[in-house]
């Protein structure tokens, strides 16, 4: 049996390592087209982060803007109807949105 184990233990190879200085393992990899690659992905997800924000800001100011000019129309309407029920009865009442004085018939108007 021991001859038999000695045969086939010189029928066998042994498995060489090799060296990780050849020019094959060098070759692994993306290379330089990859990193190419990636960093030209890295850039374009930036750029669009950048845009998503500034679209998000757009849109948070133009609401922000739109509630100021509602709270704004609310408060008109609201000085409006109390301009009218300080009028007297019987008097001359201007027209909506100005605030032109109560003109006398007789004086022309002022440009």
């Amino acid at each position: 049996m021991q001859t038999l184990f000695s045969a086939y233990l010189a029928a066998t190879t042994t498995p060489s390592v090799p060296s990780t200085n050849e020019d094959r393992f060098r070759d692994i990899g993306p290379g330089f087209a990859g990193f190419v690659a990636t960093g030209l992905l890295a850039v374009v997800v930036i750029l669009l982060i950048v845009d998503m924000m500034r679209r998000i800001r757009r849109i948070r100011y133009q609401s922000e803007q739109q509630e100021r000019q509602a709270e704004m129309v609310v408060a008109g309407e609201e000085e409006a109807a109390n301009r009218a029920a300080d009028l007297a009865p019987g008097q001359r009442t201007p027209a909506a949105g100005t605030d032109s004085p109560d003109l006398s018939d007789d004086e022309p108007p002022r440009r």
